[in-house]
């Protein structure tokens, strides 16, 4: 990587600005306020909002935006102030240097001004819902008008707002020009099956209204031949690949090109895209992760403007004219040849798709994933689906599993676990050992318990403790494990598919991963965990919690096995040897987030961490051993957040495979970020 030059006056470094401070005790209490925002030189694009804080700084709610009155005025924003509530921010979101001016102002409420003052300012629906509901049941008004107060105060709240209201805030990039200084320059290669379209035509007039419209060459089916030494003649140093009805944005080279040398100019970088149609009206973005190689075996990172190193791509062989072909083929080649160590994401909608876009067969993406699985020597195989599933084929080694359930063997719900673990999976290289935290031996339940599970191999291990540490539980059987691979398996979990163990130790045949996580379901087949995304919901949250089962979630990525950062220690495959270089699980974590833990630092040796959507199972969560502060674990709590914030700030911060123009609250998961956590034009 380059190292990094200071930012230009072409761009904002932060498109968040911290305006203002207020602290309980001192300019807030608890009870209604008014909250309201002023300035005489502000845009009409200025977009200021407020969070509520509490005495760690977390922030407790959803962002609050300021809704315009008028051209020079915004409304107040009228809320209930908790006792939890320890600071108010107030930002802008806009970065315009004259948010800087703004004043704020706060006024406490009583209750009944509070009503008044909703009833005249809220929603025609809302005030439509109070009326009816109150001549249903008129002795509930006052429930009835605190329901409205709740409502209508969501009305603030950024996670409603839609798409256009993001493009309209935050994609505007007309006054963008790059600064001084030498940067990229960008050439484009235009596939198209057809050597006349208007797919081809739209795409064409896109290229026309880049500034000093950058060279480029059509491959149409005469041009194949042709290919590598069409690109050679570009003379450029990165070149663009479209497909025929992909329009580029007006500032897509500008941006594209500083956005390049910011991250260290990589040998390819791919970039953000939506959807458009005929009334040029935008939908559908596609915010995309960091290219990882699990998820880049789906395809769906395949569309869209990508941008390689012309040399590597004059090099690039590949048998069809598709573009999707093309970006895959140069992706998965480098990654064999150096783990895709030199990618990157562009996160910033530069181009969209068309109503009239040439989409890639998927016979076309199947062929060029399965020859890399087959080169990978990867005992998977691709099927001619969209996106590109996977299929387990048949393998010569099976490679030894520990799997180490931590239990107290006392419940019921334990042993049928177990038991559905042992009948059910398919794989037979795995040894079970069952390992119980106390002080004493056995008791005679849990004696009698194991001899309902207990075969040929499994084992019942005691690890003599006077308190509960599920890391130093799972360490100390680790440490006498000669096993190529650990298992991690809490005794609340039910396998759905025999397939399932199969599928993670394929996903580990790959020398760059290291880590292996599950898909578990609750009993009532909604998802309990799909991965886990850094930084939602202020520190880690399970991604697509809640979903039904069958839904594919944001870009499908609920149902696709992916890269991800972190997953979930309740059924985690693990390298042995890696486990044991690293010492294990932090034991200073006995209870929650030593997975978390685990898992980041494992990614700071190199190794990958995904999460397969194959492997299914359902998890009780916790129904066995209760919460993870439960009793005398509550302690543990504050301590254990602070040292996670401490540790990982940086990765807080920016997950690399949730992208930064996805929101992080609790309503705005996989919606719009309110504002992008990327730098924005300079105002």
């Amino acid at each position: 990587m380059t190292q990094e030059r200071p930012v230009s006056e072409a761009v904002s470094e932060e498109r968040t600005l911290l305006l203002n401070v207020k602290r309980a005790g001192e300019d807030i209490s608890e009870g209604w306020h008014a909250f309201g925002v002023a300035g005489a030189a502000l845009s009409a694009k200025s977009l200021f909002y407020l969070t509520f804080h509490d005495r760690f700084d977390n922030p407790i709610t959803e962002q609050m935006v300021f809704k315009r009155r008028d051209a020079t005025s915004y409304r107040d924003i009228v809320v209930y102030v908790t006792p939890d509530v320890h600071r108010v921010k107030f930002f802008s979101a806009s970065g315009f240097r004259a948010d800087r001016d703004a004043t704020f102002s706060i006024r406490p409420m009583r209750s009944g001004v509070a009503a008044l003052h909703f009833l005249l300012t809220s929603s025609m629906s809302l005030k439509t819902r109070l009326l009816r509901d109150a001549m249903r049941r008129p002795l509930s008004l006052a429930r009835h008008v605190r329901a409205l107060l709740v409502d209508a105060a969501r009305e603030n709240r950024l996670s409603t707002w839609s798409y256009a209201d993001w493009i309209r805030f935050f994609d505007d990039w007309s006054a963008f020009a790059l600064p001084d200084g030498s940067f990229p320059s960008i050439a484009y290669a235009v596939c198209s099956e057809r050597d006349e379209s208007e797919a081809l035509a739209a795409t064409l007039r896109s290229l026309r209204r880049q500034p000093g419209e950058p060279r480029h060459v059509v491959i149409g089916p005469a041009a194949m031949a042709q290919r590598a030494e069409r690109i050679a003649g570009l003379e450029a140093d990165y070149v663009g690949i479209l497909q025929a009805g992909e329009i580029l944005a007006p500032h897509a080279t500008a941006l594209a090109a500083f956005a390049l040398d910011r991250c260290g100019r990589p040998e390819i970088a791919i970039c953000d895209d939506d959807e458009i149609d005929r009334a040029a009206v935008r939908h559908r973005p596609h915010f995309k992760p960091v290219p990882g190689h699990a998820l880049m075996l789906s395809g769906t990172l395949a569309r869209g403007l990508w941008l390689v190193r012309r040399g590597t791509l004059a090099a690039q062989p590949c048998p069809s004219g598709w573009a999707e072909d093309w970006r895959l083929r140069c992706w998965l080649d480098g990654y064999h040849r150096d783990q895709g160590r030199s990618s990157a994401r562009l996160p910033y909608i530069l181009s969209h798709r068309g109503p009239d876009v040439e989409l890639a067969p998927a016979a076309v993406l199947a062929d060029a994933v399965g020859s890399h699985l087959r080169r990978q020597g990867m005992p998977l195989t691709a099927m001619a689906t969209y996106p590109t599933e996977l299929a387990l084929a048949a393998r010569s080694a099976f490679p030894s599993i520990d799997c180490v359930i931590p239990s107290k063997l006392t419940s019921a719900e334990s042993v049928s676990c177990i038991r559905s673990v042992l009948a059910t999976t398919d794989y037979g290289n795995i040894a079970v050992r069952i390992a119980l935290t106390q002080q004493g031996e056995p008791s005679a339940l849990q004696a009698s318990n194991f001899g309902k599970i207990a075969g040929k191999s499994t084992s019942l291990e005691c690890v003599k403790a006077a308190s509960f540490n599920f890391s130093a539980t799972n360490n100390a059987i680790a440490r006498g494990s000669s096993a190529d691979y650990l298992l991690l398996l809490n005794d609340d979990v039910i396998p759905i598919r025999p397939d399932w163990l199969r599928w993670m130790v394929s996903l580990l045949d790959d020398p760059q991963v290291g880590v292996v996580g599950a898909r578990l379901l609750y009993p009532d087949d909604t998802i309990q965990h799909a991965g886990v995304v850094m930084g939602l919901n202020g520190l880690c949250t399970h991604a697509h919690r809640g979903l039904a089962r069958q839904d594919a979630g944001y870009m499908g990525r609920a149902r696709l096995t992916q890269d991800v950062t972190v997953v979930t220690g309740a059924c985690m495959l693990v390298r042995r040897s890696l486990y044991q270089r690293l010492g294990g699980l932090d034991e200073g974590y006995p209870s929650a987030f030593n997975d978390v833990d685990f898992c980041l630092r494992v990614r700071e040796q190199g190794f990958s961490v995904v999460y397969a959507a194959q492997a299914e199972l359902y998890h009780d969560e916790s129904r066995t051993y209760g919460s993870h502060y439960a009793g005398d674990r509550a302690a543990f709590h504050e301590a254990e957040v602070a040292r996670m914030r401490t540790r990982w700030a940086a990765v807080c911060a920016d997950d690399p495979f949730y992208s930064p123009n996805l929101g992080l609250g609790s309503e705005s998961e996989w919606r719009p970020a309110f504002p992008p956590r990327t730098f924005g034009p300079a105002r």
